[in-house]
């Protein structure tokens, strides 16, 4: 439903969510997106934007698969091996990871069917025959290796130019070599098979013909035919057949992409469009050597890279998007000093508080109960039977309260500079509270961190309240950049499993951008999330103008923060 996926239908919680599940980090609100071969970095993205999601999404992947697979420490050498290296590597580490993550195989097939779109793959036919070969192999591999089905016309397109530029054995060999990519494990096993791909075109165009052209169709072919016992030594008559070099091109594409046929005739049909030309205008044998040492010759940057063009995208797209988001990233957690001295002087000051809170349990099961006929014996009732009144008997319904996560943001601006400790000690206090409750998960932390795109993490789901207590004692610092802390406690709450989860936000200043807070409420909301203020020292309708009249509170001190806490957390943890 449309409702259940506002939040996490946004395109940060996806980006984030997907590198959690491929395994790498992803930051979100870098000024561009690049990587540093450990961590993805994103800038801000808006939180709609059905291209730019396939732009991230695939950026991800891709950039997640050379991560995860791809060995750094194996230099690029120079020129032609290098392309090829390139190219080949991107495609066997994607494999790899459509294997391991079925799931970003659509990812991938979706970012190169969309850069086709906007930037079709295909090189004009006056094209340097590096760009005509390069673009044909990534159209090739890409549809074949990869199942990118949007690139396969470009691939028939482009195998049917090289049949008529290249000689044909160094193009039966060339594509055979590649397909091999399927067998690779490493990258150093790409790099050998780019070498080996470089080697062998350098074989082939030691064999260029003569410039009358006679004698070159053996070559072209790659294969020594076996002399005719009635031929003799008789040249002429040891050429291969009329289009033998021509099937022989089309069997080895065909196999080399995992396709069968055995029959001349089928081959000449087969749907890889690889039919033979043999027109008129085919170029001489001494044109297609030509184009071969050319090939030979080309300098780097010819092979598509797929990284760098989405990035390039991305990088422009957001650029020009307005409305983008932050998703702050979590700083390192405070030192965790005097543990067992912050427990107790947080519990002293809110004893009281903190037995109100651990009956909410008792309460909210058995909440109601009514005499009966039946079911557990009252002894206070047993005066009834002389009555003939058999209700002797008691009762109850249980209303046990739902899981809940509950999530915390305190506000540590410059403003609050003189009521850090306070803060401190009534946050630490509910939270050491909320721990002693059944079927309540916890999560605090503050904001801004050390820059404006962190908080600073007080305590995980996962941690224990009272082993933690020491890191409260932060200080004041900054501004008010409630966008960004809003979009990690709601990252942080979308992955937990509590059919009830609850924001809390502290805080004494107006947000530095309301709208992206506005709008993330919203989100929030429509996905189950409660969303709650509490304005310090701010009037009712400054706090309802960001979080609405039904769920703002105002309080003019910091010492009311606690009680304040405390009531919101009784009403909504006791509401059915």
């Amino acid at each position: 439903m449309k409702t259940q996926n506002a939040l996490l239908g946004a395109l940060p919680i996806i980006a984030k969510m997907l590198g959690q599940q491929l395994g790498v980090e992803v930051v979100i609100g870098a000024s561009q997106a690049c990587t540093d071969g450990k961590t993805i970095y994103l800038p801000s993205l808006p939180a709609d934007s059905e291209s730019l999601a396939i732009l991230a999404n695939g950026y991800i992947d891709h950039e997640a698969a050379h991560i995860r697979f791809t060995d750094f420490t194996v230099e690029k050498p120079p020129g032609l091996p290098g392309e090829f290296l390139n190219l080949l590597e991107d495609i066997r580490i994607e494999r790899a990871l459509g294997t391991r993550y079925p799931g970003s195989r659509h990812n991938l097939a979706a970012l190169t069917g969309y850069l086709e779109q906007l930037d079709p793959s295909q090189p004009a036919s006056q094209a340097p025959i590096a760009d005509q070969v390069f673009a044909a192999l990534y159209a090739l591999l890409r549809a074949r290796v990869l199942d990118q089905v949007a690139l396969e016309p470009v691939a028939q397109t482009m195998i049917k130019r090289l049949e008529e530029r290249l000689p044909e054995g160094a193009l039966v060999k060339l594509l055979a070599l590649a397909f091999e990519v399927r067998k690779t494990t490493s990258t150093s096993e790409v790099l050998a098979l780019a070498q080996r791909i470089v080697a062998m075109l350098q074989d082939e165009a030691k064999q260029a013909p003569a410039p009358n052209g006679k004698g070159g169709s053996a070559q072209e072919s790659g294969v020594a035919p076996e002399p005719s016992p009635s031929s003799g030594n008789n040249p002429s008559t040891s050429l291969p057949e009329p289009g033998t070099a021509k099937n022989a091109l089309a069997s080895a594409a065909i196999a080399a992409a995992g396709k069968h046929a055995t029959n001349p005739s089928e081959v000449a049909t087969d749907e890889s469009g690889l039919q033979a030309q043999g027109n008129a205008s085919t170029p001489s044998a001494v044109d297609r050597y030509t184009a071969l040492q050319a090939l030979l010759a080309a300098s780097a940057g010819t092979a598509p890279d797929v990284g760098e063009h989405v990035r390039q995208r991305l990088n422009s797209a957001v650029r020009q998007d307005r409305l983008r988001v932050e998703l702050a990233e979590l700083a390192c957690p405070p030192v965790n000093r005097d543990a067992l001295k912050c427990c107790c002087e947080a519990r002293a000051g809110t004893a009281a508080l903190r037995r109100r809170l651990t009956t909410l349990v008792q309460v909210s099961r058995a909440a109601d109960r009514w005499r009966s006929c039946r079911g557990r014996l009252d002894p206070r009732q047993l005066y009834r039977v002389g009555l003939n009144d058999p209700r002797v008997f008691v009762r109850q319904h249980e209303h046990p309260a739902p899981n809940t996560a509950v999530a915390v943001l305190l506000d540590r601006s410059s403003s609050m500079d003189a009521q850090m400790q306070l803060a401190n000690q009534a946050v630490l206090a509910t939270l050491l509270a909320l721990d002693e409750i059944d079927g309540v998960a916890s999560w605090a932390a503050a904001f801004p961190g050390h820059t404006r795109s962190h908080v600073v993490p007080l305590k995980r789901f996962e941690e224990h309240t009272q082993r933690v207590a020491g890191r409260f004692q932060i200080d004041a610092h900054g501004s008010t950049p409630l966008a960004s802390a809003l979009w990690r406690a709601a990252f942080e709450l979308c992955q937990r499993s509590e059919p009830r989860r609850l924001l809390i936000v502290a805080t004494d200043g107006k947000p530095s951008n309301v709208p992206a807070c506005l709008d993330l409420i919203v989100r929030a909301r429509a996905s189950g999330i409660e969303v709650l203020g509490l304005g310090i020292g701010l009037s009712l309708e400054h706090v309802a103008a960001v979080f609405g009249s039904r769920d703002a509170v105002a309080i003019q001190t910091i010492r009311d923060l606690a009680p304040a806490l405390f009531d919101v957390l009784e009403r909504k943890l006791l509401a059915a």
